[in-house]
């Protein structure tokens, strides 16, 4: 194995020399999604760092997560009811950097700075097309949404993003390929929990007039393919006719902040509610869920209902609030 290179600037290479760069990285990317691809349920944290330590990677820091090999990072994110590794491959530096004084008019320097975004952008294309994955499912997880340079693809059950990711002017722009379970999810849930043999038909502006929001898009999907109704004796997923307008949030803190308003979506057999939290406003299928069983707190998940209900129907995620040894 490599050891961990500095990251190189792109703009400070020949375009041969980052091409190379790219490809060699995608090569090794590939090889390890070759290895998530067949894992149809999110792994626990171990095991993806054991698959990232098989691949060549190097552990580094103290919280177990980080992994390094051939001038790449890779970082093992906490996501309840799912799994995602973020890489980086390459930085290309930002525009704080650059000293206005060193180019000779405006123009020149407008172009500098447009030239690192412009070599990142070129990274997005070389490494998606040097991975040669398909694209991504309608439905498949965009943890990457905020980023416009970004090309979604999945292996298996996983979502693969290649992006340009850049968090301020201060800080470095990079190129970034992200790995999130969350992918084809329809065909996992099948598999759990098989469909009738026909689907509803639902008027859907009038559902959303009705509620005075949008639904996410999974949503739709179940109740178009599945009807709503409980699955696997389970989970029962409350149909359009009755889901009520969003709740609001209570009210926290000192000042009295209110939190995000909640619209309840399903109930489970041992007497949970499951909630979309309406956290971002006007983008349905970013909403997370909230569980609530009765004297237990609440337990927040950054995956939509789709990925719950197979992480759930599937064993995969065992809600907090379920005493160890019993089944849910």
């Amino acid at each position: 194995m490599e050891p961990l290179n500095e990251i190189t600037h792109g703009s400070g290479r020949s375009p041969d020399a980052a091409a190379d760069d790219h490809a060699a990285k995608a090569d090794r990317l590939r090889s390890v999604i070759e290895r998530f691809a067949p894992l149809v349920d999110p792994p626990a944290e171990d095991v993806i760092a054991q698959i990232l330590t098989d691949a060549g990677g190097s552990p580094r820091g103290r919280s177990g997560r980080g992994f390094a090999s051939g001038g790449m990072t890779a970082a093992i994110l906490d996501v309840t009811g799912g799994a995602r590794v973020s890489f980086e491959l390459a930085g290309f530096g930002c525009s704080d950097e650059l000293d206005y004084d060193d180019f000779d008019d405006d123009d020149a320097y407008s172009a500098a700075v447009d030239q690192q975004y412009l070599d990142a952008e070129a990274g997005v294309a070389a490494v998606s097309a040097r991975l040669g994955l398909p694209a991504a499912d309608d439905l498949a997880v965009d943890t990457l949404i905020y980023y416009g340079s970004r090309v979604r693809m999945r292996a298996g059950h996983w979502a693969v993003t290649v992006a340009v990711v850049q968090e301020g002017s201060d800080l470095p722009i990079q190129l970034v390929v992200d790995l999130s379970y969350g992918a084809d999810l329809p065909a996992r849930l099948a598999q759990v929990a098989p469909p009738p043999a026909a689907g509803t038909s639902v008027d859907w502006d009038a559902v959303s007039s009705g509620l005075g929001v949008a639904l996410p898009a999974d949503y739709r999907w179940l109740a178009d393919r599945y009807g709503c109704g409980t699955l696997d004796r389970r989970v029962s997923v409350l149909p359009p006719a009755e889901l009520s307008p969003p709740l609001l949030g209570p009210l926290v803190g000192p000042l009295r902040y209110m939190t995000a308003r909640t619209l309840p979506v399903a109930t489970t057999a041992d007497g949970a509610l499951v909630s979309w939290v309406l956290d971002h406003e006007g983008q349905p299928d970013q909403w997370g869920l909230r569980i609530r069983a009765p004297g237990h707190p609440d337990e927040d998940l950054e995956v939509g209902l789709l990925q719950y209900l197979v992480v759930t129907l599937s064993g995969a995620y065992r809600a907090r609030y379920l005493p160890t040894g019993t089944e849910d």
